[in-house]
């Protein structure tokens, strides 16, 4: 009998350790440098791109997400951007690329990626952010083609992943034995580019850009341009700021009569104000505090801000836009969002308005800073 357990429990023990090396195998750490590694002949080299930051945020990014992400990251750090793409696309649906992917984690492949930066502008780098989504376990193997491309020695890289569940860490020892001689820093995993602690992470590292206080040139004393704005969460506030200090224009804020709190604002809760306005029009029709402007007819450039809600312009602007003539007054929209682009909001507003002569307008990420602002501003002539 003792015999029997005895056989039993190794039979037992047999099949969990089999089973442990199997899960290991799915996992990252299977895909080192490969002994015969060369430079792909022939690769595409941009000799365009030059070095404005000691600071880079490189990504593979196939749905998007890896992307926003990345361009938080860039608007944080004010780092240079590189995105790493595969020379031969992923196929477009799911399945397929996922088959792909598995293929070449399993032959340990390195793709040829459509561009390479030269040797000469990653040696002015001295931080990289390598941003992926988890793919079998591990990064795409495009990512480990970039990192074999360079020499990285005594360079900082931080981590960061997408995924809905992988941890970051099933990653970290491929991305360690191909980037020889780096100081690999695994970093997070987010979720997207609206995840809180997108910031907090850099922060911690030190990372987050010192905004600088732009000079902002003298301007005729002649006041002509306005601001308008709603600012939900004080973030279209801060740019319509920045533009009236930058154009000595004057701030004229959209106020509701009925403000909205910040659980009106939920738009993950299907009963808050916000989503039943959207999800019938009828109570869009939002009564503001005052919708005349003082000396109204003496501006002749008008800009107006807000926040994107589900694809156009948040409507407590709508009624201000209805009520005022803008006959003979040029329009700049503006809006913030974490990810939305202004799309045609600003045409939809042009188009209720019915005078004046709407501009195409520009979309800024939630955290914009002065100098991004300002930046835009001289590319319309407003500030020299």
């Amino acid at each position: 009998m003792k015999k029997l357990l005895k056989a039993f429990i190794c039979v037992v023990m047999g099949v969990l350790l089999m089973l442990s090396v199997t899960a290991c195998s799915e996992r990252g750490g299977n895909n080192p440098e490969p002994d015969d590694y060369t430079r792909p002949v022939g690769a595409n080299i941009d000799n365009s791109f030059t070095a404005t930051s000691n600071i880079l945020v490189a990504y593979f990014s196939k749905t998007n997400t890896t992307q926003g992400v990345a361009e938080t990251i860039q608007e944080l750090t004010g780092a240079d951007v590189f995105e790493i793409e595969r020379k031969e696309p992923y196929p477009d649906a799911y399945t397929p690329t996922t088959e792909v992917a598995k293929e070449e984690m399993e032959a340990n492949a390195r793709p040829e990626l459509a561009v390479y930066l030269t040797d000469e502008v990653m040696a002015q780098y001295d931080t990289v952010i390598l941003g992926f989504p988890i793919w079998w376990h591990t990064a795409p193997m495009a990512v480990l083609s970039f990192l074999n491309y360079y020499d990285l020695n005594g360079k900082t890289v931080y981590t960061f992943c997408t995924s809905g569940t992988s941890p970051i860490s099933e990653s970290t020892a491929d991305i360690r034995s191909n980037a020889a001689g780096a100081n690999i820093v695994e970093g997070r995993r987010f979720t997207g580019r609206n995840d809180s602690s997108i910031e907090s992470w850099l922060d911690g590292l030190g990372l987050i850009k010192t905004p600088e206080t732009p000079e902002v040139p003298e301007q005729p004393t002649e006041n002509n341009i306005l601001v308008v704005f709603f600012s939900a969460q004080n973030h279209t506030e801060a740019v319509a700021e920045y533009i009236a200090t930058a154009t000595v224009g004057d701030l004229f804020e959209l106020m509701p009569v009925n403000p909205y709190s910040t659980s009106d604002l939920n738009y993950n809760n299907h009963a808050s104000r916000v989503y039943q306005e959207y999800l019938d029009e009828e109570l869009r029709d939002i009564a503001l505090v005052s919708s005349s402007v003082e000396n109204w007819d003496t501006y002749d450039t008008v800009f107006i801000g807000y926040p994107i809600w589900w694809g156009i312009a948040a409507w407590p602007v709508n009624n201000f836009i209805k009520n005022n003539d803008f006959t003979g007054k040029t329009v700049i929209p503006f809006c913030t969002a974490a990810s939305s682009p202004i799309g045609q909001s600003g045409i939809l507003l042009a188009q209720m308005a019915g005078t004046g002569n709407w501009q195409q307008g520009t979309r800024f990420y939630s955290n914009a800073s002065q100098s991004t602002v300002i930046t835009w501003l001289q590319s319309l002539g407003f500030v020299a």
